[in-house]
């Protein structure tokens, strides 16, 4: 299945490429520019509710001894079964977005409370995945040996996920606008931030340092501070430009408590996850509202594309 993966992760790097380079990066891991956002994607984390406060925080010490500092809120949930929520709010307060994931169906909700209309946004290989998982149980009541049943397996997700095509990547660059737009409140970004991909040459030779384990509001996490140098005269410099990540990671719980990314060339930026309840959310909380429209790209796309 190694095949799958690699093609399904060019997929949806090329979907995200494009809305990385015009906002917030964060090397040494290029995909993990977003902040505060929740991960929408990947293997469900089960049995580990919360829910908590994020708080994203950017300070930027300009030459002449000014500062420019920015803060954005969210609030995020995870259930049991291991449905996420995400309430994106404004400056004011006001919740703005809310991002609903279901990991069963690989289905992404982006609502707009205001408006009350949700999208759905669908993950292109899900489809794939249960055909391929009905391809190799018909194989099996064949029998057909094991060998054929994967190849046939990864035949039938490669070309469902080729099928997405332009459709997904639009859908995903789309909704990582949307989210992007509103943690970052219309922050406007300089060309060090613009440039970070620039960087990966050299976050390549990163070296990272253990920092033990520590509570942090009230949960173990394992720490970690990872560092680059961008040595003198490669991009301009006169000094070599030292970059650092430190992060601190919950096992228990599967989430970064804490972290802060320090880049001379942008300034400092923080993430942290506060107010943290272990209880069960409400059901309702992952659930899109009987009153919200909701659209499906992806089926009207298919529908106009049918009646042609």
């Amino acid at each position: 299945m190694h095949t799958t993966r690699l093609l399904f992760a060019v997929l949806i790097g090329s979907a995200l490429l494009p809305a990385a380079q015009a906002a917030v990066a964060t090397p040494p891991d290029p995909l993990r520019f977003i902040g505060p956002l929740m991960p929408m994607h990947g293997k469900a984390v089960k049995n580990a509710p919360y829910s908590a406060e994020a708080v994203f925080e950017q300070l930027q010490r300009l030459a002449d001894g000014n500062e420019i500092s920015r803060t954005s809120i969210s609030m995020n949930y995870r259930d049991s079964a291991g449905r996420t929520r995400q309430e994106i709010r404004d400056a004011s307060g006001e919740v703005r977005t809310i991002t609903l994931y279901e990991p069963a169906d690989g289905v992404t909700h982006i609502l707009n409370p205001r408006q009350k209309t949700a999208t759905r946004v669908a993950d292109p290989s899900a489809t794939a995945r249960a055909a391929a998982q009905a391809r190799v149980a018909q194989l099996r009541a064949d029998g057909k040996p094991p060998e054929r049943r994967l190849e046939a397996a990864d035949e039938v997700i490669v070309k469902g996920v080729e099928r997405a095509g332009g459709d997904a990547r639009k859908q995903f660059q789309e909704k990582v606008r949307i989210q992007i737009a509103d943690s970052m409140a219309g922050t406007r970004l300089g060309p060090a931030m613009a440039g970070a991909f620039g960087d990966v040459r050299w976050a390549a030779k990163a070296s990272t340092r253990d920092l033990g384990s520590k509570e942090v509001d009230g949960v173990k996490a394992d720490g970690k501070l990872r560092t680059y140098e961008i040595p003198a005269g490669e991009v301009g410099n006169r000094n070599a430009i030292v970059v650092s990540h430190e992060s601190w990671y919950a096992p228990d719980l599967k989430v970064t408590m804490y972290s802060k990314h320090s880049d001379p060339r942008s300034g400092e930026r923080t993430y942290r996850l506060t107010n943290l309840k272990r209880d069960e959310p409400a059901p309702a909380l992952f659930a899109v509202p009987a009153d919200y429209t909701v659209r499906d790209v992806l089926a009207e796309r298919a529908r106009a594309a049918a009646s042609r």
